[in-house]
């Protein structure tokens, strides 16, 4: 039970930075397995979707509408995955804790390219390369407003002082 006096996260869950490295930590559960209670192997790309979203809310995006801290870009973004490759390693449990890790690998003017791994224990059982287009709210190709890039950029250059952490 909460009580009254508790200070809530503004964003629940949502991990934090290690360096230029999202983390989320999170719990498999009894809807994430098989009946043999292995994860399901598609579970590991939500569980990475999770990642992107949440590494995004933290640097100061709203993932629905793509704002960025309260000013919204000149024109409407969406970020869609372009690619995927997904290498499954070993196995997850029911009720393991998880971390999935997301860095950024490379930045261009309409995608980012992220390395993404989830580990139990630090031994890592997903690897995964993602790379995601910002394209315009009618689907076509759009080059990412610069404020955007740049967040990434700094990212990518450990500017650590531009990242806020959470709990």
């Amino acid at each position: 039970m909460i009580s009254g006096d508790s200070q809530r996260s503004p964003q629940p869950g949502a991990g934090f930075f290690e360096g230029p490295t999202h983390v989320l930590p999170l719990r498999v559960y009894y809807e994430d397995t098989d009946a043999a209670g292995i994860v399901y192997y598609a579970n590991f790309l939500r569980f990475m979707e999770r990642g992107r979203s949440d590494m995004l809310r933290l640097l100061g995006f709203d993932p629905v509408s793509m704002e960025i801290q309260g000013e919204k870009p000149s024109s409407e973004i969406l970020f869609v995955v372009r690619r995927c490759e997904v290498e499954y390693l070993r196995p997850a449990r029911l009720n393991d804790g998880l971390h999935v890790c997301t860095s950024l690998e490379k930045v261009g003017g309409a995608s980012v390219t992220m390395k993404q791994a989830i580990s139990r224990d630090g031994i890592t059982l997903v690897d995964a390369i993602v790379r995601i287009a910002c394209v315009a709210v009618n689907g076509h190709p759009q080059r990412m407003p610069a404020k955007i890039r740049d967040v990434f950029r700094s990212l990518m250059l450990n500017n650590e002082g531009n990242l806020r952490n959470a709990g």
